[in-house]
């Protein structure tokens, strides 16, 4: 086996940090589907404030038809 082979390679490990490259992607990815999702997921925050059944219903009626469509393409997508 030649040796000198393997050591004259290019290293690139002290360039590449993965564990962060994987970090920033994550975080990337949750922003982004914090973006896409807003009403959905303003809705879900302040339902835990509504003051009575019918409040509840008031908020969540408006994006009922919409709640699983707008996650189903980012599914597709990734």
């Amino acid at each position: 086996m030649n040796l000198e082979r393997t050591e004259n390679m290019c290293d690139f490990s002290s360039l590449i940090n993965l564990p962060l490259i994987w970090g920033l992607l994550i975080a990337i990815a949750v922003l982004f589907y914090v973006l896409v999702d807003g009403f959905d997921l303003c809705v879900g925050i302040l339902l835990p404030f509504a003051p009575s059944d019918k409040c509840h219903d008031r908020m969540i009626n408006p994006i009922a038809p919409f709640w699983d469509g707008s996650e189903i393409w980012l599914v597709l997508v990734v």
